[in-house]
């Protein structure tokens, strides 16, 4: 585990997951996790191979995006917790991430919860996208945990906005802000966080 000094030097670079996962998760064998700096492609011969950004923000410029016509943001508390796994199951079919309504109301247990930073998109009288965020304290960092908007509602500017509100709330107390993703995403998330103001070029190689 490197030093929380040498991790703010560098957040993304430094290390593939926040520096409050990296405190309390290790990699599982079988799993090497390579800075693309490090990188090569004889490494992946014979090995499932996925590549993840991580991108900083420095908590300034944020943009104020209109809202969409129709749609309506706020807080979502984890007493909603059922209906956040139904959106983020839909979401991620893709890849087959499925979460449970304990798995997400444990998130809202955690040390790095924060009820600011969970916020939601509704519409129609529902929940069609939600952001949900997270503070370490130690470290001065908030982090960019899900992002993800119903299919039907994609195309409005909907992640944006919730990436937006997000990041300013976290300006209130964080001192950056981290975001990763999945670079072969067919929802192409890592448009969304530079459009609002993200950056970085570091890319983590995940090899199993």
């Amino acid at each position: 585990m490197i030093s929380l000094q040498a991790y703010l030097a560098d957040p993304c670079g430094a290390l593939s997951i926040p520096y409050w996962k990296a405190r309390e998760l290790s990699i599982p064998a079988g799993m090497e996790i390579v800075h693309h700096s490090r990188f090569d492609e004889g490494m992946a011969a014979g090995r499932s191979h996925s590549r993840f950004f991580r991108l900083l923000h420095r908590l300034r410029d944020i943009p104020r995006p209109a809202s969409p016509p129709g749609v309506t943001f706020g807080p979502v508390s984890p007493d909603r917790a059922g209906e956040l796994a139904g959106v983020i199951n839909r979401c991620y079919r893709h890849s087959g991430i499925q979460v449970t309504e304990g798995e997400v109301r444990g998130w809202a247990a955690a040390p790095v919860y924060r009820p600011e930073l969970w916020l939601g998109a509704f519409a129609a009288g529902g929940l069609v996208g939600c952001v949900i965020g997270a503070f370490d304290p130690e470290a001065g960092e908030g982090v960019i945990e899900w992002l993800q908007v119903l299919p039907e509602y994609r195309g409005r500017g909907i992640a944006v906005s919730l990436t937006a509100r997000a990041l300013e709330a976290m300006r209130g107390f964080a001192g950056f802000a981290t975001v990763s993703g999945e670079c072969e995403n067919p929802t192409r998330p890592e448009g969304v966080y530079r459009a609002c103001g993200f950056e970085g070029e570091d890319v983590w190689h995940i090899l199993r």
